[in-house]
């Protein structure tokens, strides 16, 4: 995730590949980050999918897909056998070590939930050159 990424709210692929094209359009980086306790919510299988089909057909766009796994670590965990390279894990700080070193082993992350990100519409605004956007509360 750099610091001058877009970060926009995505709920489904059809949103992902929208902001995802017009990230293309305008050359611009994003962070996608799910609604809270995605992880329990679509599954790890859904979430796998998303990373590999965005990577797949989009693999000139530069990306970070946050994955928000609430406070459960199993499902923290089955995303992360499932492919995605970054999640957000809350709850006891001990259990978030414990799977951010393995998250590392494997080559991904976990991070802090960005505290804001746009919808869809704000964020198709901003890239494709519309007036300013709204920001909601993730």
């Amino acid at each position: 995730m750099a610091e001058n990424d877009l970060i926009v709210l995505v709920l489904d692929w059809r949103q992902t590949e929208a902001v995802l094209e017009a990230a293309r359009t305008a050359g611009r980086s994003l962070t996608l980050v799910t609604p809270r306790a995605a992880a329990e919510t679509y599954g790890a299988g859904y979430l796998g999918a998303l990373q590999d089909r965005a990577d797949l057909e989009f693999p000139d766009v530069a990306f970070t897909l946050i994955v928000d796994c609430g406070e459960a670590a199993g499902y923290a965990m089955a995303c992360l056998r499932a492919g995605v390279r970054t999640i957000s894990l809350q709850g006891p700080p001990e259990v978030a070590a414990k799977v951010a070193d393995i998250a590392r082993q494997k080559g991904a992350a976990v991070v802090e939930r960005p505290p804001q990100a746009l919808d869809l519409a704000a964020a198709l605004a901003t890239l494709l050159g519309s007036p300013s956007p709204r920001r909601k509360n993730t």
